[in-house]
């Protein structure tokens, strides 16, 4: 049967619109390819996999330094009511980053963390998760964390450190403070706000700064601008149509967007309203990807873009009419113009559902105009509130401030809890010199690094899941952090060291807190803080949101001062989706998960245009010198289709140096000589130099070819009328090789709707969390060895310059007709009564002829023990329910049949049926957007089986009669007619 023929954007039928991975592939018709991609030239030892795999694969000399807690080697005497063995139990906690509370659930294996979700009443996170707060899991075992208290690299204790701040507070005391400072990380915790001020009460000289290498500072200089006062913008996207984004990337599954990710997910059913998304920006981002439309330009440009929509705004928008010069003022080239046009038209037309928004890299100016854009229209799908943050000045000017301090002797006593500022900080600064220079220096940090290395004191830091505290939520809720184990190699709390400067080390920071909130609430209090601690937040909580009066005579005095020249080069530099700043570079699951919009891993890389690489005749891998007013820095190149010409992409976290986190050394490239304190984040100027070197890249999405089949499908909504006659074609022509196996009882299958799914890949750390999934290193993912047993797949369609994009994850399919079941020898793959395509690790011999005759390629077979070498600790992060698989055995997804089993148990129990919903898949627990539906195809009322009767549903490859059991909904994208 031939594949299928669909009159849509990515059509084999359309050559021009036929989806591929790479350049490669769109430039030559795929030919048959190895299984296991090309082989590469390097050959890899068994003892060199495993020691690349660091936290999840520690090197054995260090077992014997690991000494596991107490409690997991003794049997119980007396058995704690609340655990009951083979059980686990669910706890409500928070993690934060930047300051901001995301509401999570554990899972506990008496006592011991297993897996991390997000917490289904949290406002936060609405039960989604991303892949930096679930991959935390590890960094809680990792061995590599720092354990012991030192000053100038002696070990000390936790006793010599409260006595030396004990002598040296009174003679800060005597001088009132003078010289101290306290360097930290942004922070909303009352309690930390209660502190600080009791700190600035007894040290009134003393001062508090905060700072951290994600962009913050232009947020609150762009409120300062539009309003007067700083204030914080919460969005909406559950009422937004109309979308434009300003390098502002709405839907990455980062902290702060999980919740309005399944709010946007759900605007993009066509059954109802569909919304419609812009984006313009320099990289393609996870929102660029999913946007309907989408402009690239160099990143000193999107201000000026943004000005002009406000100039076009002020033409259409009473209340804006008096920016309507800056049209003129800012021309744009005609694709631009064209663009922008309709984009204007189509925000007027939005009304209260149009939503601009502006990254927070952008200039304050480009914030203040949104603010302005936004309220003219009375926006729904955004409002402002007074900051909950302590300090929301936290980028390089106050740290700027402080090292000037350093340098002329102004500072004695300085105490640092935020991540990593050696090494964060930009390269101007030379922060780590000035460090050096203080009398006295305490740092605290979960591992050991570039700034332990220039301190004084050393303090391990506790792990989130071993700490208590509180902090906002990214709309004001009160949110806790509670512990889930007790400390793995002892640590201190940020709390407890401010503690030290009040005379109050010996009391434990959940006595302080326990404190500080039964002064907030006296009455019944014991039963009030028991369901605090059970919701993980305290409802009603939020701020309230304001209506500030927009200084618009403020803002268009600050457009007008805008100039905008040819600056040569650019360099453009963000966050990166796995490691974020750096602070999670330590982490393999993270190390190893592919970027999602490259399918890199392992390391980062100068990210630059088609058109670009061809100025500079360089090829994917090839190593290029970047300098910017300072020392370059080499790295290789990756071609990103869909990337502004003329500049270069990279990502914050690598090229690590510290005296621990050795799995991050020898990562990447170090981007601190390419940031300076007045450009950050973006700047021209930059130098390009090829070396003539080149390395290989370890990326994931290049090992297979689809063969001319269609694969992801995607159209429009103009178009799917056309595309739903084509799949029912193609549904009643299934091709049968025999008569499926009847499933009186359960039929599980599932359902994964591409219009959902943004590409974020929080279900591949999820699976990866729940099924004991290895790593395998750069070289394994080199040699197409990766484990993952989800994948999402990403597909560019049309042309390099701007191309569309589709996601697809991928896992095993279940297939009625399985054809891994009848080339295996030994009957380890096998039907379960129930339809899962089962296997049998005891009877697996490692043939793999299962694995070449999928095709799906989603089997993976297990070349090495990559799990030998763990020390205990490190076993601790394994799911008890799901089998460590061995050396030789080939794996692969099981619908989460563990899951499975455990509500049969929990129903018979019970005395009643599965109802639908009882069983929740990892990946569809932590899908931020929904996407994946899981359940009982018999049951007709289940959601799954309502979704695989749309007419949207189509199966993959469906010509070979495979017979999945999972189905794809087709993604239905919804452009403006205005732009084609």
């Amino acid at each position: 049967m031939p594949p299928l023929k669909l009159p849509i954007a990515g059509a084999e039928a359309d050559e021009t619109m036929r989806p591929w991975r790479s350049l490669g592939e769109r430039a030559h018709r795929p030919e048959p390819a190895r299984e296991l991609g090309e082989q590469p030239p390097l050959e890899a030892s068994r003892r060199s996999v495993l020691q690349m795999l660091g936290a999840s694969a520690a090197f054995a000399s260090l077992a014997g330094c690991l000494k596991p807690p107490g409690e997991k080697i003794l049997p119980y005497t007396k058995q704690p009511p609340e655990v009951t063995p083979g059980i686990p139990s669910h706890y409500a906690t928070s993690s934060t980053i930047d300051g901001r509370a995301t509401g999570l659930l554990i899972t506990s294996n008496e006592g011991r963390p297993t897996k991390i979700d997000g917490s289904p009443e949290h406002p936060s996170a609405r039960g989604g998760a991303g892949v930096l707060e679930q991959a935390a899991l590890l960094s809680l075992y990792d061995p590599q964390r720092s354990k012991v208290f030192k000053y100038k690299t002696q070990p000390r204790s936790l006793h010599d450190f409260l006595s030396a701040m004990v002598v040296n507070g009174r003679l800060l005391q005597e001088k009132q403070g003078e010289g101290l400072r306290f360097l930290m990380e942004p922070s909303s915790s009352p309690l930390i706000a209660s502190m600080r001020g009791r700190i600035l009460e007894r040290y009134p000289k003393a001062k508090f700064v905060t700072w951290s290498a994600i962009p913050l500072q232009r947020i609150h200089d762009g409120s300062l601008l539009a309003f007067g006062a700083p204030y914080e913008t919460r969005v909406d996207l559950s009422k937004a149509f109309v979308v434009c984004s300003l390098d502002a990337d709405l839907l990455s599954a980062m902290p702060g967007t999980i919740a309005q990710m399944r709010q946007w997910a759900d605007k993009r059913d066509p059954n109802n309203p569909m919304g419609r998304l812009y984006a313009v920006e320099s990289n393609l981002t996870v929102t660029g990807m999913n946007a309907d439309h989408r402009l690239r330009m160099k990143p000193s440009q999107v201000e000026r873009f943004g000005l002009a929509l406000l100039g076009r705004l002020g033409a259409r928008v009473p209340g804006l009419a008096q920016y309507a010069g800056l049209a003129a003022k800012f021309p744009l080239e005609p694709a631009q113009a064209r663009f922008a046009n309709a984009l204007a038209k189509d925000l007027v037309r939005a009304g209260k559902g149009a939503l601009v928004a502006a990254g927070p890299r952008q200039p304050p100016v480009l914030h203040a105009a949104a603010h302005a854009i936004n309220l003219a229209l009375n926006s729904e799908c955004v409002a402002v509130a007074k900051p909950a943050l302590h300090d929301t000045d936290a980028g390089p000017r106050a740290l700027h401030a402080l090292t000037e301090e350093i340098r002329t002797g102004a500072v004695d006593t300085l105490v640092i809890t935020a991540w990593n500022p050696v090494y964060g900080a930009p390269f101007d600064l030379n922060f780590g010199k000035a460090l050096s220079q203080v009398k006295t220096s305490v740092y605290r940090s979960l591992y050991e690094d570039e700034t332990s290395a220039r301190a004084g004191w050393m303090l391990p830091a506790l792990h989130p899941l071993e700490s208590w505290g509180d902090a906002r939520a990214h709309d004001g809720t009160v949110s806790f952090v509670q512990p889930l184990i007790s400390p793995l190699y002892g640590g201190v709390t940020d709390v407890e060291i401010l503690a030290a400067f009040l005379g109050e080390g010996d009391r434990s920071t959940y006595v302080q807190l326990r404190e500080y909130w039964q002064k907030k609430t006296p009455a019944q209090f014991e039963m009030t803080w028991e369901k605090w601690l059970a919701d993980g937040f305290i409802e009603g909580t939020a701020t309230a949101t304001e209506t500030p009066a927009v200084r618009h005579d403020a803002i268009l005095a600050e457009a007008n001062k805008a100039v905008f020249a040819d600056a040569g080069y650019e360099i453009n530099i963000v966050p990166d989706y796995k490691v974020l700043d750096g602070r999670f570079a330590n982490n393999a699951w993270l190390q190893e998960l592919p970027d999602p919009v490259t399918k890199t891993t392992w390391e980062n890389h100068a990210r630059i245009s088609p058109a670009f690489a061809a100025k500079l005749k360089v090829e994917n891998g090839d190593l290029v010198d970047l300098g910017l007013r300072g020392p370059p820095v080499q790295g290789p190149v990756v071609i990103e289709p869909g990337h502004a010409d003329d500049c270069v992409t990279v990502t914050l976290g690598y090229g690590r140096s510290g005296p621990g986190e050795e799995l991050a050394k020898g990562l990447g490239f170090d981007t601190s000589t390419l940031r300076h304190s007045d450009a950050p984040w973006m700047s021209g100027g930059l130098t390009i130099l090829p070396t003539g070197n080149n390395s290989q890249i370890a990326q994931t999405q290049e090992h297979h070819s689809m063969e001319g089949r269609t694969i992801a499908v995607s159209t429009t909504l103009a178009a799917l009328p056309a595309m739903n006659e084509a799949l029912a074609e193609e549904r009643g022509a299934q091709l049968n090789f025999h008569q499926p196996v009847p499933n009186p009882g359960h039929r599980w299958g599932m359902s994964i709707d591409l219009s959902r799914c943004t590409g974020c890949n929080a279900c591949m750390v999820a699976c990866q969390s729940e099924n004991n999934i290895s790593v395998t290193g750069k070289d394994g993912v080199i040699r197409s060895r990766e484990m993952h047993w989800i994948r999402v797949d990403r597909y560019f369609t049309g042309s390099e310059n701007d191309p569309g994009v589709v996601f697809q994850p991928l896992m095993c399919v279940h297939c009625e007709s399985a054809p891994c079941e009848y080339v295996c020898p030994v009957n380890a793959t096998v039907h379960s009564d129930e339809g899962l395509n089962e296997m049998v690790y005891n009877r697996c011999v490692g043939t793999r002829y299962c694995s070449n005759n999928c095709p799906y390629k989603v089997r993976r077979f297990n070349f090495f023990n990559y799990t030998g070498s763990f020390s205990e600790t490190e076993k601790m992060v394994f799911n008890p329910d799901v089998t460590v698989r061995a050396r030789g055995v080939m794996e692969k997804c099981t619908y989460c049949v563990q899951r499975i089993e455990r509500m049969r148990i929990t129903t018979r129990v019970q005395e009643r049926a599965m109802r639908d919903g009882d069983v929740v898949t990892a990946c569809q627990q932590a899908c931020p957007s929904n996407a994946i539906v899981f359940g009982d195809l018999n049951d007709e009322s289940s959601k799954v089986s309502k979704l695989l009767k749309e007419e949207r549903r189509y199966d993959l490859l469906h010509q070979l009669g495979t017979r999945p059991r999972t189905g794809y909904l087709a993604r239905v994208m919804n452009p403006n007619p205005e732009l084609g």
